[in-house]
């Protein structure tokens, strides 16, 4: 078992230290643990979402004093979730670093609208369900044809409120699944929805199942805010990859990804 999407006190969001993970995720039996904290955003939105500029190399020290303090017990991977489009505020120094395991790419914002913050959830009122979600899914498709990363993180958050188009996006998914498969992307299935409002893992089974088809490998992440959610509904997470048609998941390296059975 691994859990590939936490993160720490550092980002403004969420509480407790790499070692709290980490003793929650070996409580777990979980074999590798993976932190993905916010890579910096501009100052007028960074508050409460993202780590500073001036963090980025504390944070990388204290995962690697952690990675090897804890060697024999659990392997610890060093990340960033990094928002697309790049603002400019995390050096691009960082997109070779050969400290970090992988890079999770994610979208939050669309035109400067954070919507998948609960503080800001009118927006759903003030615009039209489908030019959201095709906003939202233009952005996916220039993250995964960028190349930048490692992981498209928590593929379809924008329905984390309950909010559902009106039309169907299948074909825009199924655009998106061949670029992640020839860039040789990967997914992760995010067990945080469980714990939204939408109730229901990222992305669905439908969106699984064009994934597979794609040949698309699969990660797995908990998107944990606080350690004791670490490995949060793992199991049925695992249950929901295997009636896809996955027999194994995906671990990283110096970003190098390998297989691990399921």
């Amino acid at each position: 078992m691994i859990d590939y999407h936490t993160h720490t006190n550092r980002c403004g969001h969420a509480s407790g230290t790499v070692e709290e993970y980490i003793e929650s995720a070996l409580s777990k039996n979980i074999r590798e643990i993976g932190f993905s904290d916010h890579a910096p955003l501009p100052e007028s939105v960074r508050d409460g979402y993202a780590m500073s500029a001036s963090e980025v190399e504390p944070y990388i020290g204290s995962i690697e004093i952690c990675r090897e303090r804890y060697k024999d017990r659990i392997a610890v991977r060093l990340g960033f979730e990094v928002d697309f489009p790049l603002s400019g505020s995390f050096d691009t120094k960082y997109l070779s670093d050969p400290r970090i395991d992988y890079l999770i790419g994610s979208c939050h914002f669309i035109d400067g609208w954070p919507f998948d913050h609960p503080d800001f959830i009118d927006g759903y009122r003030k615009r039209d369900i489908d030019e959201i979600y095709s906003r939202y899914y233009s952005a996916v498709e220039s993250m995964a044809g960028s190349k930048l990363f490692d992981i498209i993180g928590h593929f379809e958050i924008i329905k984390k409120f309950g909010h559902r188009p009106n039309r169907d996006f299948c074909p825009s998914i199924e655009k998106i699944g061949k670029i992640m498969s020839v860039n040789g992307l990967a997914a992760e299935i995010n067990t945080a929805g469980m714990i939204h409002p939408v109730r229901e893992m990222y992305p669905s089974d439908r969106i699984l199942q064009i994934f597979f088809k794609c040949n698309i490998p699969i990660t797995i992440g908990s998107d944990a805010h606080k350690p004791e959610q670490v490995g949060n509904l793992f199991p049925e997470a695992i249950e929901k990859l295997i009636r896809a048609g996955y027999r194994k998941i995906s671990g990283f390296s110096k970003r190098k990804r390998y297989d691990i059975l399921l």
